[in-house]
């Protein structure tokens, strides 16, 4: 099935590239160990591993499903909270502390489904309970949330 075109919220699932990747996938039993968000103009809002959190080209390079909100988001708000997070670090702690079922991450620093996931509360998404910890999100939540259609996976 040929990708559909993307529109911007879109959540864009990804498999494993690495060794955190492959971690995260054991950990969750899943194949899905990454998320980003689609803003348009073939970019994406993410916390890449190794980089930290910015705007990325899209990469369709391991990507497994597209996921799009059911309901109508608001990117402005969410695009001016993701302008504010622009910059932090990887959080490095934040993922092992997740692999681990630790103590919480940085406050200052994110991965990518905690992105994600504040992003969505930032768009008024109703992603996940807003008493959960975005902390405590893995990508493949992503695809179990009732807040998503799936649009596009790989076959």
């Amino acid at each position: 099935m040929e990708l559909p075109e993307l529109i911007p919220g879109d959540h864009l699932l990804y498999g494993p590239s690495g060794l955190f990747g492959r971690l995260i996938c054991l950990k969750t039993w899943s194949p899905v160990c990454h998320v980003e968000i689609y803003t348009g103009d073939g970019m994406c809002a993410a916390s890449r591993d190794g980089v930290g959190v910015n705007s990325y080209r899209l990469r369709t390079k391991q990507l497994l499903f597209v996921l799009r909100p059911k309901q109508p988001v608001d990117m402005n708000r969410a695009l001016v909270w993701f302008q504010g997070v622009r910059g932090q670090a990887y959080d490095w702690k934040g993922i092992l502390c997740f692999i681990l079922a630790a103590k919480q991450g940085s406050p200052t620093k994110m991965f990518c489904s905690e992105l994600g996931a504040r992003f969505d509360r930032n768009a008024g998404l109703d992603s996940f309970a807003p008493h959960w910890d975005a902390d405590k999100i893995a990508p493949v939540n992503f695809l179990m949330s009732p807040a998503f259609d799936i649009v596009w996976e790989v076959k």
